[in-house]
């Protein structure tokens, strides 16, 4: 039984993996299309990007971020959510709903982390850096992987059983090196 349920642990992670990649991309076109508008502002990019960020904490203690979703067009759009998986996509977009003090004054980390406290200042570092535009949001969420990873984080265990780590940090680089980046003085660095 455990050979079963090992299996398809692999196969949803796999596909959470590939879901990952979609969704960089998806938030490379949505950075692109805000910062080709010229009205790019700090907390419109930090929504963007938390969306992102919350949308992959497999241990979902990211602080929820608010955002739109719409129905997926396509001849199977109606087979696909017949079957139960649903077929909504995310729509990429700034939100009045989003206030970016709050989003950064909530807690970011799982409660068990604590436990380490090394860890828990450097990712608290990093989070603050990201903030503060001093890191790229990239950079946070390669140091957040990397700390659930050495901490044992139990659900992110879970959900990245079986997937290379390096191999993944190394896709989604490669899907997001022509980023802009933003700093808090709204310049493109």
């Amino acid at each position: 039984m455990n050979f079963i349920r090992n299996y398809f642990q692999k196969r949803t992670n796999n596909f959470l993996v590939n879901q990952d990649y979609e969704f960089a991309k998806q938030l490379n076109q949505a950075i692109d299309e805000l910062a080709s508008s010229g009205k790019s502002k700090y907390g419109q990019l930090i929504h963007i990007e938390g969306i992102f960020l919350d949308i992959t904490d497999r241990t979902q203690a990211h602080p929820r971020v608010p955002f739109a979703t719409e129905d997926r067009s396509g001849k199977f759009a109606n087979l696909v959510k017949e079957f139960g998986f649903g077929n909504r996509k995310i729509i990429w977009k700034p939100s009045e709903l989003f206030n970016v003090e709050n989003y950064m004054a909530e807690s970011w980390f799982p409660a068990g982390l604590e436990m380490y406290t090394q860890e828990f200042n450097e990712l608290t570092v990093a989070k603050e850096l990201y903030c503060e535009r001093e890191i790229s949001f990239l950079e946070y969420f390669f140091k957040r992987l990397d700390t659930y990873d050495i901490c044992e984080m139990p659900t992110f265990l879970k959900y990245y059983e079986g997937v290379d780590l390096e191999k993944y940090k190394k896709k989604i680089r490669r899907i997001t090196a022509n980023f802009p980046y933003i700093n808090a003085r709204n310049e493109e660095i």
